[in-house]
């Protein structure tokens, strides 16, 4: 979902956590393909608010720039919260908790609930995993572009 450019998140965003806690759901419309396969690209998800601190594996909803996504939470970092699209190959940048709106509770298409499914739990474990496995191999493909860089300069 996005919100026009000229609103700040800072004004909007306490509002619409405020609505969330008194209605105790809010249905947004998601756009973009971020989260395929888990999420088709246009479906309605339900948001509801924290019950605390929010798992490693749940889809959360949060601003970055003057924007809500949703995407999935991957890993903690200290205080930092680390989140990526199921269908994205880098994770975003670090989230502090007060970037979070909410969790994911609930998807929808037609008014028909399609997420989540009895699979859920085991998938957002394998997503997990895909990140861990991604994130190794940025760390090692790191040193071998640097060796590359430095071989290929030309010689004084």
């Amino acid at each position: 979902m996005t919100l026009g450019r000229h609103v700040l998140a800072a004004t909007w965003l306490p509002l619409l956590h405020d609505a969330l806690v008194e209605q105790g759901s809010l249905r947004l419309p998601l756009r973009g393909n971020s989260m395929l396969p888990t999420l088709p690209q246009e479906c309605e998800i339900e948001v509801v608010p924290l019950s605390g601190p929010p798992e490693v594996g749940d889809l959360i909803v949060f601003v970055a720039g003057d924007s809500l996504v949703a995407h999935r939470l991957v890993r903690r970092d200290g205080g930092r919260l680390i989140a990526q699209g199921d269908h994205r190959l880098g994770p975003d940048r670090p989230l502090t908790p007060d970037q979070i709106l909410g969790r994911v509770a609930g998807a929808f298409v037609a008014a028909q609930r399609i997420w989540p499914t009895p699979w859920a739990r085991r998938m957002a474990w394998l997503w997990q995993v895909r990140y861990q496995v991604l994130r190794a191999a940025r760390f090692a493909v790191r040193p071998l572009r640097r060796l590359r860089r430095r071989s290929s300069r030309p010689y004084a």
